[in-house]
């Protein structure tokens, strides 16, 4: 069934409705509009790259699958590769979410490690969609450039996380070298797992992968 989200008002629209009245609720609730529906773009496109192909898949088929004029989803994204990389700064933004739920007495590795395997096992899309999804990536170069981008546009923030479990601030060599290794790390993991027989369980894998790094950079003090 597609999904409705209405079409976007017209230029400048949203922009005036936030200078009205109180000017701050106004504001807020346009910011949480524009929101979602940049959200349902981006999940509808991700899953028609899926089942289509990323080259097969034009911003007309995006803009049909949730009701909106191809212009409309032209001012959220301009190209294609935008909302792909929508979707990999989501999960990045969720993973640096729950580390920061961990108690502060774990270690380092350990609190990562298992800030992964929380948000996969609360990961709504389905395990082998997000398989399709990286080997999708992997087959393509500029996607693969992508997922780069967003690792490394996620680095300071995440390193910040890390930062008060290493003891030593976040703009720390050690400490930008220690979250490099544990995102290259992740990547790593996903990009094998992607690989591998469908079914295989991702948890152990990331476990393994947290451990290796346990006594060498996320290692506190080290």
């Amino acid at each position: 069934m597609t999904t409705r989200i209405g079409e976007a008002p017209a230029s400048g629209s949203l922009e005036v409705a936030s200078e009205v009245g109180d000017g701050g609720a106004e504001r807020t609730r346009a910011e949480r509009r524009r929101a979602r529906i940049r959200a349902t773009i981006a999940d509808a496109a991700l899953r028609l790259f899926m089942s289509r192909g990323y080259d097969a898949t034009t911003v007309e088929d995006v803009a049909a699958a949730v009701d909106l004029s191809p212009r409309t989803v032209f001012r959220y994204f301009p190209f294609k590769e935008d909302m792909l990389r929508e979707a990999v700064h989501f999960e990045l933004t969720e993973l640096i979410a729950a580390l920061r739920e961990r108690p502060a007495h774990e270690h380092p590795a350990d609190a990562l490690g298992r800030a992964m395997v929380h948000m996969w096992s609360n990961l709504e899309k389905d395990p082998e969609e997000v398989r399709t999804l990286l080997r999708l990536i992997s087959e393509l170069p500029r996607m693969r450039g992508l997922l780069v981008e967003a690792s490394r546009s996620g680095q300071n923030v995440l390193a910040e996380a890390l930062a008060f479990r290493l003891g030593r601030p976040a703009t720390d060599l050690s400490t930008q070298v220690a979250t490099g290794c544990a995102l290259a790390a992740l990547n790593i993991v996903m990009e094998a797992w992607a690989t591998m027989p469908a079914g295989t369980d991702l948890a152990p894998l990331i476990t393994s992968a947290m451990a290796a790094l346990k006594a060498g950079p996320l290692s506190p003090g080290c």
